[in-house]
């Protein structure tokens, strides 16, 4: 008797293994979805596909004007953050230019980080805004959407106006202001 129930034990042993292996259900489903466009447009005169960087100077502020989280100061001029779309082709109507997360993001506010260094000012981020005036979130696009925001796309061209402003995230200290953000076209 105890000849046969050893040598079954390792059987036994295995299909209760592999039993368990199937006892894993899913605890959900991720559905992804995207569109790839036709859509490309020269920015400021380069060539599609080729980078478009902007640089913008802000103001100089005191560090006064910043004295709380949540002081804004410095907005940047109209037409300092403009790309002007041209050679359009494709069938989109619409474009925003869509800021990508990165190390330079606030992973809390969706502002932009002062990455001067030593030298920096302190307790100050740099938000973008819309042609409205209105404040971006890069995080989750708010007040960038194509649908809400997107530009008008008409015989092949468009101009797309942002700007840019200090942001206190509590009393400033005074210091250079240095950050920068990638940008990538979205269509529709």
């Amino acid at each position: 008797m105890k000849l046969r129930f050893s040598a079954l034990a390792p059987v036994v042993g295995g299909l209760i293994g592999l039993a368990s292996l199937n006892a894993h259900a899913a605890d959900g489903t991720i559905t992804i979805q995207g569109t790839v466009s036709e859509t490309t447009c020269s920015i400021n005169g380069a060539a599609a596909g080729t980078p478009a960087d902007i640089s913008v100077t802000l103001p100089t502020v005191q560090a006064g004007s910043l004295a709380s989280a949540g002081a804004i100061a410095g907005t940047s001029n109209a037409g300092d953050i403009q790309m002007t779309l041209s050679g359009c082709s494709g069938t989109a109507t619409k474009a925003v230019a869509r800021f990508e997360n990165g190390p330079t993001v606030d992973q809390s506010s969706g502002y932009l980080n002062n990455m001067a260094g030593g030298a920096g000012a302190k307790n100050v981020e740099v938000r973008l805004l819309n042609a409205n005036l209105q404040p971006i979130n890069i995080l989750n696009g708010q007040n960038n959407d194509v649908n809400t925001n997107g530009t008008a796309i008409s015989g092949g061209s468009a101009v797309l106006k942002y700007f840019a402003q200090y942001y206190a995230t509590d009393k400033a200290v005074a210091g250079n202001v240095s950050t920068s953000v990638q940008y990538t076209m979205q269509y529709q």
